[in-house]
């Protein structure tokens, strides 16, 4: 009977030595799977870096207030989006970090009890042991075979122990290389929200930019406009009597006048009818502070003869000293700034 009773512990201590192998074949899996979520982070990394690159040549390629707009806008869309991407990998790493610690605790709790229980055996073994001792030499050989066991027991318990140290030591590693994981994302993460509070600093600056330019735009048509009423009501007589031409055309004001008005055939002198005619529209162009005047001189196709020659080789002459007697004219007696 006692015989028997050896035996089944010799049975028990088989069956768990086979469960510890089945717990390091776990760990190897749990050890692959770690190495994957390593190389799944690296490849978010260089996505991150694809992303950095794109949004730098985003704004290197900016030509235009509108364009920049536009483009800044989806440049933030596709940064929002990453960084959302980027903390769902973060916490699914944290959940898998959590996951692998109460596995690996899990674990080394079964082989300290699976500890437990073999200590509890050698306990066994050793009182069976003193046992046989006592007894005649019948039970010699039951007497070695406890031995061989013990020895058994005993390696199979020191081997038990380095493999839970060794679990608890890859476990602290594997922690260590989580951790230090996770740090570089939160800094990713943080380095993306920078670049989204400059984008959308950019944006808001870009769009100011924009308000002002379309007030002053405006501003300006609502000062052309202005003028050109002015002028239209000032020399409505004028224009009626086809004398004078007003056109505004892409925020300009041309203002033709006959030469009949101001000048006699072959003269630069302007005449009375001219002189009225230039002090009202320079009464209201010197109100334009801001504003370039350009005066260009006109004569016929009739070529100069006789004396005026002199003084006039061509109408080239007649035409430039026409623009600057009506030029000096504005400046003197109408008051406009040169």
């Amino acid at each position: 009977m006692r015989r028997s009773a050896y035996l089944c512990v010799v049975s028990a201590l088989l069956a768990c030595a086979a469960g510890c192998v089945v717990s390091k074949k776990t760990y190897v899996k749990q050890q692959s799977e770690t190495a994957a979520a390593q190389k799944e982070l690296a490849s978010t990394r260089g996505k991150l870096s694809e992303s950095e690159t794109k949004v730098s040549s985003f704004t290197a390629q900016t030509s235009d207030l509108q364009k920049q707009l536009s483009e800044l806008q989806a440049s933030l869309s596709r940064a929002s989006a990453r960084a959302e991407s980027l903390e769902k990998d973060k916490d699914q790493l944290q959940q898998g970090n959590r996951e692998l610690s109460q596995s690996l605790n899990a674990k080394q709790d079964e082989l300290s009890k699976r500890i437990s229980k073999l200590q509890g055996d050698l306990s066994e073994a050793q009182s069976g042991l003193v046992q046989a001792k006592s007894r005649n030499t019948d039970y010699e050989g039951s007497l070695q075979d406890a031995n061989a066991r013990f020895d058994q027991l005993s390696a199979k318990a020191s081997q038990l122990e380095k493999e839970r140290d060794q679990l608890a030591k890859a476990g602290a590693e594997l922690s260590k290389s989580l951790s230090s994981k996770q740090d570089e994302l939160s800094k990713t993460v943080s380095s993306l929200s920078g670049e989204k509070r400059a984008l959308e600093a950019r944006l808001a600056e870009i769009g100011k930019a924009a308000e002002e330019i379309k007030a002053k735009q405006d501003r300006e048509l609502a000062q052309t406009k202005g003028t050109y009423e002015s002028l239209v009501g000032e020399l409505k007589q004028e224009i009626a009597q086809g004398q004078i031409k007003i056109e505004q055309i892409q925020g300009k004001l041309s203002v033709n006048v006959a030469d009949t008005i101001f000048f006699d055939s072959g003269k630069a002198e302007i005449k009375e009818s001219g002189r009225k005619v230039l002090q009202r529209v320079g009464d209201i162009l010197k109100h334009l502070t801001d504003k370039m005047i350009r005066i260009e001189g006109h004569t016929d196709n009739m070529q100069i003869r006789g004396s005026l020659r002199e003084k006039y080789p061509t109408n080239w002459e007649l035409s430039t000293a026409r623009a600057t007697t009506v030029a000096r004219f504005l400046q003197e007696k109408a008051g406009v700034d040169p």
